[in-house]
């Protein structure tokens, strides 16, 4: 007789006998109610972008917010606040932040900001200080784009007193 064999077929047909019993505890109760408690979270806003008029900047700051299930689909709503130096210019920012994260990291987030502009930077003077709202949209991962409008607040008088924003990157 075969020992190995022999062995390794009671061990499948014992793993077969089982498998209806795993499968079952796999699948979603039908019965359970979802958890809709809201659980606070406190987590860091980071964020590396490149484009006019810094062109390259580093965010760091705090996200404070939200989580909780309804319909079977887990949901987050956060407010951030975060500094953002770069080569050309700097921000401060305060964001309302909206992601799922069962959404494979996709959001998006509405800024009011302030910019100051510095050292040559890309489509505005610099020593310039402006005002202006931004949208940030991640379609995957926190990757995707940043579109603003700003307002000279100070600064030598120009004829360019609004200007629009772009840029691309990772995070905030």
């Amino acid at each position: 007789m075969n020992w190995k064999a022999a062995g390794l077929a009671i061990a499948v047909g014992g793993a077969a006998s089982l498998s209806p019993f795993v499968t079952a505890g796999a699948q979603r109760c039908t019965t359970c109610t979802p958890d809709t408690t809201r659980r606070m979270h406190i987590a860091p806003a980071l964020g590396l972008r490149v484009g006019t008029p810094q062109k390259a900047s580093a965010a760091l700051g705090l996200l404070v917010g939200e989580d909780w299930q309804e319909n079977q689909r887990d949901h987050s709503r956060n407010v951030a606040i975060f500094v953002e130096p770069g080569l050309s210019g700097g921000r401060a920012s305060f964001a309302y932040v909206d992601h799922g994260y069962g959404s494979f990291g996709s959001g998006f987030g509405v800024a009011g900001t302030v910019l100051r502009t510095w050292k040559d930077p890309w489509t505005v003077q610099d020593n310039m200080t402006y005002a202006g709202g931004e949208l940030i949209l991640w379609p995957i991962v926190f990757i995707g784009p940043r579109v603003g409008v700003f307002h000279r607040i100070a600064g030598h008088e120009t004829n360019k007193k609004w200007f629009f924003s772009f840029d691309f990157g990772i995070g905030l």
